[in-house]
């Protein structure tokens, strides 16, 4: 229910109690709603029409009613089958045979997402990066640019005491090796007959398997 007030703050002035009325309607529903006119001063005809978006949606069963102090009149708003779900429109009031006219918002039916106009702010510092950021990735980029020689330098090192400790053995076994081909060559050129038989000769290759054995034991080439 709307209440017009006409005359109240001087002759022919209009105002409403609300700006905006919301009347929730489905497709091919029909509900009636009622006006309120209230006159403060001399009885006179108050016009009533409504916008060309709702002239299916309204009818006026009374638009030209004579006002003496208070009348009711009745509006019949729908929604036919098919029409559109959510309708937005006007009911203007007219007096003083046209010179002064005046409206307020009547929409019908059901808002959708489209009709009710949502906003998202999104904040425009979201698609900056923070100096924080910025800073960090800049600061990691020159921890790491100083410590890239330290760790290079470390690398170098540990390859070469790596090196330089297998060398040695490679070197002792190396020289180990030729030792016993020089000594083998010397007993060759020798004719050591008499004093090599074949238990002599066994109890030699035994010693000399045992001896390899405790070389190879002793000096850890592989660790």
């Amino acid at each position: 229910m709307q209440q017009v007030h006409i005359n109240r703050l001087g002759v022919n002035s209009i105002e409403f109690d609300t700006g905006t009325v919301e009347l929730p309607l489905s497709p091919g529903e029909e509900r009636s709603f009622e006006l309120v006119m209230i006159n403060y001063g001399a009885p006179t005809h108050v016009n009533l029409s409504v916008s060309d978006s709702l002239r299916e949606n309204i009818t006026m069963l009374e638009d030209n009613p004579y006002v003496r102090h208070e009348e009711y009149i009745p509006i019949i708003a729908r929604i036919p089958y098919g029409g559109r779900l959510y309708t937005k429109g006007q009911v203007f009031v007219t007096v003083g045979y046209g010179s002064r006219k005046a409206g307020f918002d009547f929409n019908i039916g059901m808002p959708g997402p489209d009709d009710a106009n949502f906003t998202v702010d999104v904040d425009t510092s979201l698609s900056t990066p923070s100096k924080s950021s910025s800073r960090g990735y800049k600061d990691s980029g020159e921890n790491w640019s100083s410590q890239l020689p330290e760790i290079s330098l470390q690398m170098v090192r540990s390859v070469f005491e790596v090196a330089s400790s297998r060398s040695v053995y490679m070197v002792a076994v190396f020289v180990f090796l030729i030792s016993v081909t020089v000594m083998v060559m010397i007993f060759l050129s020798v004719d050591f007959g008499p004093f090599f038989g074949f238990y002599p000769s066994v109890f030699y290759s035994i010693l000399l398997t045992f001896l390899t054995a405790f070389l190879l034991i002793r000096l850890p080439i592989f660790k």
